[in-house]
């Protein structure tokens, strides 16, 4: 099957105050089938973190949001107290790294379109990316309500101040591997 690679580095974000790239492709596609193989990237939770949250956390969790993606191939969600607010096509990328400069390989395999009619990946299209922000509740807390309710563990953008990281730095990226089976009737 033929592959489709999608790169996103700190350098070619789209304007704007949040971590989100616009692709432009030679053409549409009509899949019939799609799975995401690889995931590359060296996004570094020192770079991500917000220092305004107190947290204990060495790390993250990354999530990706792309714009030709519905509610029924992926869905998380976030807790905000006594709402919960959905967040359709995100996709779990994993882990941030623990230290600069470092590189993280994770194999996939997950089919995101698997041929139930067609799904079309028209351009341009966008990647968006988020991340698991953790916040501590305070150690005087021993109310388990008032624990639910600090509203830690949201999933929250990241912002383009954030993926850009210092300007010192070589820059972070993301690299998405997809597999494909393109429908070419007309």
């Amino acid at each position: 099957m033929p592959i489709l690679n999608v790169t996103m580095r700190s350098q070619d974000l789209d304007l704007g105050n949040d971590a989100k790239k616009t692709f432009r492709l030679d053409r549409s596609y009509k899949f019939k089938y799609l799975k995401l193989l690889h995931i590359y990237h060296n996004i570094s939770f020192d770079n991500i973190h917000n220092e305004e949250q107190e947290t204990q956390m060495s790390n993250t969790i990354l999530f990706g949001q792309l714009s030709f993606l519905n509610g029924q191939q992926s869905v998380y969600y976030e807790n905000t107290g006594n709402t919960v607010r959905g967040h359709d096509g995100l996709i779990c990328f994993g882990e941030t790294t623990k230290d600069p400069h470092e590189n993280t390989f994770r194999d996939s395999y997950k089919v995101l379109h698997g041929g139930k009619g067609l799904l079309y990946l028209n351009q341009p299209f966008s990647l968006q990316l988020f991340q698991l922000s953790g916040i501590d509740p305070t150690e005087t807390n021993t109310d388990q309500t008032v624990y639910d309710a600090t509203g830690s563990h949201l999933i929250q953008p990241i912002t383009a101040e954030q993926f850009r990281g210092n300007l010192n730095s070589g820059g972070q990226y993301i690299s998405l591997v997809f597999e494909y089976e393109e429908d070419t009737t007309k």
